[in-house]
């Protein structure tokens, strides 16, 4: 009785080892798959930082240009600055700060859009977005500056804020 199944022993060792060299196989495909979800999720994620790092050094930039005396005196001469000015009763740092508030605002409307921000982050800046916009001066400057916002769904989003 043992010998029959000794002359099986040279096909059954073969199907073990095809066995194990097969799940070798399927296990190996399967952490290379995951690798490489890891990798593109990393590689989004310093994407995401990398265009937040950029933008916040943008905005850091325009407002130290915006704020210089020498910007303000030529804008003065533009007349659609004189009239963006005239909004906030001739204060170029006031209508600056309502700007960037915006351009802000835009930003974190698009990162939601894109999935880049999490519910509760989002839903706060939601609430901060209804609380000052309806400040009149930034209720103003928008009614009168939201087309140069190209973003439709945006221009939706910032109208519905205000009360």
């Amino acid at each position: 009785m043992v010998q029959p199944i000794l002359d099986y022993a040279p096909l059954i060792s073969i199907a073990v080892a095809s066995a194990l060299l097969a799940t070798a196989f399927v296990s190996f495909s399967n952490a290379r798959k995951n690798s490489e979800k890891q990798s593109k999720y990393q590689m989004d994620n310093l994407r995401i930082q990398n265009e937040q790092q950029i933008y916040a050094r943008i905005m850091d930039i325009r407002l130290k240009l915006e704020s210089t005396a020498e910007f303000t005196e030529m804008a003065k001469e533009s007349p659609i600055f004189v009239e963006r000015f005239a909004l906030v009763d001739n204060n170029p740092n006031e209508y600056y700060t309502i700007s960037a508030f915006l351009d802000l605002f835009e930003y974190v409307f698009y990162l939601k859009k894109m999935y880049m921000i999490e519910d509760v982050i989002w839903n706060r800046w939601k609430t901060l977005t209804e609380t000052i916009m309806n400040i009149p001066k930034f209720k103003t400057v928008w009614n009168n500056t939201k087309d140069s916002h190209p973003d439709e769904e945006f221009k939706r989003f910032i109208d519905s804020t205000i009360k």
